[in-house]
């Protein structure tokens, strides 16, 4: 038994110095044993602290899927340019087949291994090991015991890139008609980011999805598919923000991802962008409106309808308002034609016509309004 521990406790020694090197900024900050202080003087319990990578690697370890998923969400809100925390949730979230390839070799796990030793062994990156337990069907990695078959996939396996003495190249070989190996497929970076933004979406946790996959997006590491989930949960949020009449706040957040996003992305963002100006625009308009100020009012609900012109609350307040603006400019152009101020009724009426050319009444009072000022104009 202590000589299984000693393994053990090598085998996470050998982790950790791996961690540290491939990503010291996850390092937890040592905390100061403080001493107890009475119990009248003690400060109200504090919140928790932030999930540290070393829960994470624990409870993956342990197969606690569920609260190393927390862990790492909670991470990456703390710190979304975190790439251990993209990684391992990658791992977390991927199938592990397409992740790493079809095809595999067999290794035998020998006393003393650990799935972090053979994936550096293997595959030169310990921090695979959570993909290999998946790869392998092991829900707990902790537990592995040797004298089984370990699969390790060939696309990433470790390979000499130098031929070694005893296999020297032929000076004079011809390079193409020497036998390659055949490609392994090559999973694009990023596919596991994908997989879990778009189960954080599913489980209507947009505001999830955008953090995640912005923070892979702004690592460069999120392919067109992940772009693509990105602007889904962006389109989703900005709707949920929009009911709540959180205008600017939508607004807001499709500038950031569209600043992140790459150019081949970027027109799939476009339309919501236009639709949320377009509502903005129309909110104003109705506070016009409502003011009794129909001719700025009228002028908002046109520029909006410009941007969004499927939008049918849009075009039904524009019609609304145009209607009573016509109405306003008539009674007003009455008033001038009864008190002889014909210049200014064939004015009104002239705006009139060219809201509304259908307006019966203001084409044909404008039409007598013109006759008469031209009879007032010869007698003079």
């Amino acid at each position: 038994m202590g000589v299984l521990a000693l393994v053990f406790f090598l085998s996470a020694c050998q982790l950790m110095e791996n961690l540290r090197l491939n990503d010291e900024e996850e390092e937890a900050p040592a905390v100061a044993e403080v001493p107890a202080e009475p119990l009248a003087e003690r400060e109200p319990p504090r919140a928790l602290p932030p999930a540290t990578m070393q829960q994470v690697i624990d409870f993956l370890d342990q197969g606690q899927l569920d609260e190393a998923e927390t862990a790492l969400l909670s991470i990456i809100d703390e710190n979304p340019g975190s790439r251990l925390a993209l990684r391992f949730l990658e791992q977390l979230q991927s199938d592990p087949v397409e992740l790493m390839g079809e095809e595999f070799d067999t290794v035998v796990v020998q006393r003393g291994d650990s799935l972090s030793v053979i994936a550096q062994r293997e595959l030169g990156d310990a921090l695979q090991f959570f993909a290999l337990a998946r790869y392998n069907g092991i829900r707990s990695p902790r537990r592995m015991a040797p004298g089984i078959e370990l699969k390790i996939p060939q696309s990433l396996r470790r390979t000499e890139a130098e031929p070694t003495v005893d296999e020297p190249v032929q000076a004079d070989a011809a390079p193409t008609m020497m036998a390659e190996p055949e490609a392994a497929p090559i999973v694009a970076p990023g596919a596991g980011l994908t997989l879990a933004g778009t189960r954080l979406l599913e489980a209507g946790r947009a505001q999830q999805a955008i953090a995640l996959l912005s923070a892979g997006a702004s690592a460069g590491n999120l392919d067109s598919d992940g772009e693509r989930v990105l602007v889904d949960a962006a389109l989703v949020r900005a709707g949920e923000l929009a009911e709540a009449q959180e205008l600017q706040e939508a607004s807001i957040m499709l500038d950031e991802v569209d600043a992140i996003l790459s150019p081949a992305a970027r027109p799939l963002l476009e339309p919501a962008r236009r639709r949320l100006a377009a509502e903005r625009l129309m909110l104003d308009g109705i506070e016009e409106r409502r003011a009794g100020r129909l001719e700025p009012a009228l002028a908002l609900f046109q520029q909006a309808a410009e941007l969004d012109p499927d939008n049918e609350a849009l075009l039904s307040e524009s019609r609304n308002v145009r209607d009573l603006l016509v109405a306003q400019l008539h009674d007003q152009a009455l008033i001038h034609y009864r008190d002889q101020a014909l210049d200014d009724a064939i004015e009104l009426w002239q705006q009139v016509g060219e809201l509304d050319p259908d307006f019966e009444p203001a084409r044909v009072y404008l039409e007598r309004a013109l006759a008469l000022r031209e009879r007032l104009q010869e007698l003079d």
